[in-house]
């Protein structure tokens, strides 16, 4: 299958020194100077320098617009399964969810919306199209994907495939460009060419991207909550996990509200669990937690971590540091 799932124009980018092992994986960014609507943009590696489009909220909610092909049965379980790939990628906490039916169009309007047309500037053999609408700093306001309703689509695992398409656009709607891995299998989702339904599950190289994302621009939900005069946790809503450096080892602190189960985990920056701090019950009150960077597989190398609680409160997260 040669078609193209989209049209993003690939332009190399300058990169520096920062995050250097994360980098030297295939996945890119989407990259624009360019305020409000666009179908384009540079393909740059995490640490470029210029940043690239990023989102500023972990909740992001898309609906389906039923005219076309979109009102045809199993498209909002494609969909659906099409955005939880991406909100299972951990560390990154990005909740992406289907809000139901619309009728907005590929246009800007405050809705994230798929749907399918003829035209929209996806033509021949594109397959489908994604548009992003960006604010000051290469925010994420809006992202719209039209699919090419000149092909016939299917959702039973048959070409075209919706979920393997809707995973892949949604990629791009999350700032990620296509990956430069050229292997002829295993490929990432975010791999330029359709290859049928392998695209519906991620790789390593996609999860490494939404990661890169959200360990360079924490969403606003996910950011560690700041810490009072008188050093206790300051009053905010959701779970609360800070992180501070003290003598080479990283001191966690959250608070639990009620009892209930805690799981506490660290990550490094492609998303691979590092160690398991905490895992069980706690009574209401406030924790410390330290971690001298021991893992299973020895000592952690010095460089920046991520920690990301789970209670029945929902999930926090910090960016912590080891130094040896």
């Amino acid at each position: 299958m040669n078609a193209s799932p989209c049209r993003l124009v690939a332009v190399a980018a300058a990169w520096t020194a920062l995050l250097l092992a994360q980098d030297a994986r295939a996945f890119r960014m989407i990259q624009s100077a360019a305020l409000g609507r666009s179908t384009s943009g540079s393909r740059v590696r995490c640490d470029d320098a210029g940043g690239f489009a990023h989102r500023t909220q972990s909740s992001v909610e898309w609906r389906l617009n039923l005219a076309n092909q979109g009102g045809e049965p199993g498209m909002p379980a494609a969909l659906q399964s099409a955005l939880a790939a991406w909100t299972d990628v951990t560390p990154a906490s990005y909740q992406l969810s289907y809000g139901g039916t619309t009728s907005a169009g590929f246009e800007t309007d405050g809705v994230n919306t798929v749907l399918w047309a003829s035209g929209n500037g996806c033509t021949g053999g594109c397959l489908a199209l994604t548009a992003l609408v960006l604010g000051p700093g290469q925010v994420i306001n809006e992202s719209d994907v039209s699919f090419n309703n000149d092909f016939n689509w299917n959702t039973s695992g048959g070409d075209y495939d919706v979920q393997a398409i809707a995973t892949h656009e949604l990629g791009h709607c999350m700032g990620i460009h296509h990956t430069e891995i050229t292997k002829p299998r295993n490929r990432p989702t975010m791999y330029a060419s359709y290859f049928g339904i392998d695209g519906r599950t991620l790789e390593s190289d996609d999860r490494d991207a939404l990661n890169c994302a959200f360990s360079r621009y924490p969403p606003s939900a996910a950011a560690p909550p700041t810490l009072a005069v008188d050093g206790s946790l300051a009053a905010a809503p959701g779970v609360k996990l800070a992180s501070r450096v003290r003598a080479g080892h990283a001191t966690l602190r959250f608070a639990m509200k009620q009892p209930g189960p805690v799981r506490l985990d660290v990550f490094d920056v492609a998303g691979r669990r590092m160690t398991t701090l905490v895992s069980g019950t706690k009574g209401a009150g406030e924790y410390e937690v330290a971690w001298d960077g021991e893992t299973r597989s020895g000592a952690a190398r010095t460089g920046v971590y991520f920690a990301r609680i789970e209670t029945p409160e929902g999930r926090g997260a910090a960016t912590v540091f080891i130094a040896h």
